[in-house]
């Protein structure tokens, strides 16, 4: 997901690290951030269906075929047109993965830690962002890509070899006999037991028509903070702050250099502070952390506009120069234990069973057309509004989806479910 920002400061120059011979336009440029989020609109669409067809095991080898693909035509593109296609790619890969893997890592957890499993997609995402900024400037667009590369292949293998299919998918096709198999290869104590709570979960689940139940007050309201989170988690800037890092810090007065460790940097908070949102969800509540998340979001990123007006108002910010860097990190600070994560937990509480995957996979769709319409019109953005202009306003966007979580967003931590709906229902 981080891939361009190293990558769109190598296209921009005139050495030897620009495969392309010549600096690229900003058009080809947003393109190259922003063609991804096509791959993913069309690729999520047969990921909706292969889990329940062919397994969700099967569905996931599959997603590693694309991700390859992508690396393997970055590592030798000599053409803009090239390197379209592999992002394209790439896009494929990383949406069937947020629809597939949650899935996939639920039904294989037991209840004691389905939770800190489902937190840990999160952690490893970031250390994949790292992976960018760690290698992506220092090595060239060959090397930079087949390194990556090694990921997806290294999945596909051990995936293939190690990992049993889900014994939600054996007990869908009302395969028993294969369900207490995996359920065996998962190092249950008691498989017949939990086969037979997996066949309650399922049926439970079936039950109930899900344009009824989307007319319901409660699932019409939770649909919409769905909706509204996945959506603004997108618009407060994290897209552009992860595809543009680099950039960003070159046009805030950083060297090519200085760019790249403070990119490196930012990719290290980021990563590490994935792991406090564990401790954080489960001390202070879901919509407490939200609203912390968002509002350290809207500092930060008033004080990073201020700094680019006064630099562009040719204002002596010489003593200030470190301020790109420190609200950059405290942007993916606050990010990364409340606006990150909390959009697919709340979800995950707040929808009845049998629309939940609807819901949560239309809301990736929304949060993907944003993603996709703020990276590919970045640099128009900033020719528009300026630079301060741009962060301003994802600021604004930030400071409607606070009064949003504050007059809409219920607290969910320590409910039940059918409390949570209650309140919904209001």
């Amino acid at each position: 997901m981080s891939w361009s920002s190293p990558v769109l400061t190598k296209l921009n120059s005139t050495g030897s690290d620009n495969p392309m011979g010549a600096p690229l336009s900003e058009d080809e440029r947003s393109w190259i951030a922003s063609v991804s989020g096509l791959g993913s609109l069309i690729g999520v669409i047969p990921f909706v269906f292969l889990p329940d067809l062919i397994g969700r095991k099967p569905s996931l080898l599959l997603i590693g075929i694309p991700h390859m693909i992508s690396f393997g035509l970055a590592a030798i593109a000599k053409s803009v047109f090239t390197l379209y296609v592999a992002r394209f790619f790439s896009g494929i890969s990383t949406i069937s993965c947020y629809v597939v893997l949650p899935m996939y890592v639920a039904e294989v957890s037991e209840n004691s830690n389905r939770g800190l499993m489902l937190v840990t997609f999160g952690i490893f995402s970031h250390f994949g962002s790292l992976l960018s900024y760690s290698a992506g400037p220092y090595f060239s667009m060959f090397w930079f890509n087949m390194f990556l590369f090694m990921f997806p292949a290294a999945f596909f293998l051990s995936f293939l070899l190690i990992a049993p299919e889900s014994p939600y998918f054996h007990v869908l096709k009302k395969d028993y006999t294969a369900a207490t198999k995996s359920l065996e290869k998962l190092g249950r104590s008691n498989p017949e037991a939990e086969l037979e709570k997996i066949k309650v979960e399922i049926e439970g689940s079936k039950k109930g028509d899900i344009l009824k139940t989307l007319m319901k007050k409660h699932a019409l309201k939770g649909s919409l903070i769905a909706l509204m989170l996945t959506t603004f988690q997108q618009l407060s800037g994290q897209a552009v702050f992860t595809s543009y890092t680099q950039e960003i810090f070159v046009e805030a007065g950083s060297s090519i250099k200085d760019s790249a460790t403070s990119s490196l940097i930012v990719g290290s908070v980021t990563f590490f502070a994935s792991f406090l949102c564990p401790f954080v969800i489960d001390k202070k509540g879901r919509r407490f952390v939200l609203v912390i998340s968002i509002t350290g979001i809207i500092i930060m990123e008033l004080i990073f506009g201020s700094y680019y007006y006064l630099r562009e108002e040719n204002y002596d910010i010489t003593s200030v120069k470190w301020l790109p860097l420190v609200c950059l990190m405290g942007y993916m600070l606050f990010f990364s234990i409340g606006m990150g994560p909390m959009p697919l937990t709340i979800t995950s509480e707040i929808l009845p069973g049998n629309i939940k995957f609807f819901v949560s996979t239309v809301s990736g769709i929304f949060g993907t057309i944003s993603s996709t319409l703020l990276r590919k019109n970045y640099y128009v953005l900033n020719n528009n509004l300026h630079y301060f202009g741009t962060i301003w306003l994802f600021a604004g966007l930030s400071t409607f989806l606070l009064i949003f979580v504050l007059l809409v967003v219920p607290e969910t931590k320590g409910k039940s479910f059918s409390e949570i709906l209650k309140k919904l229902g209001k």
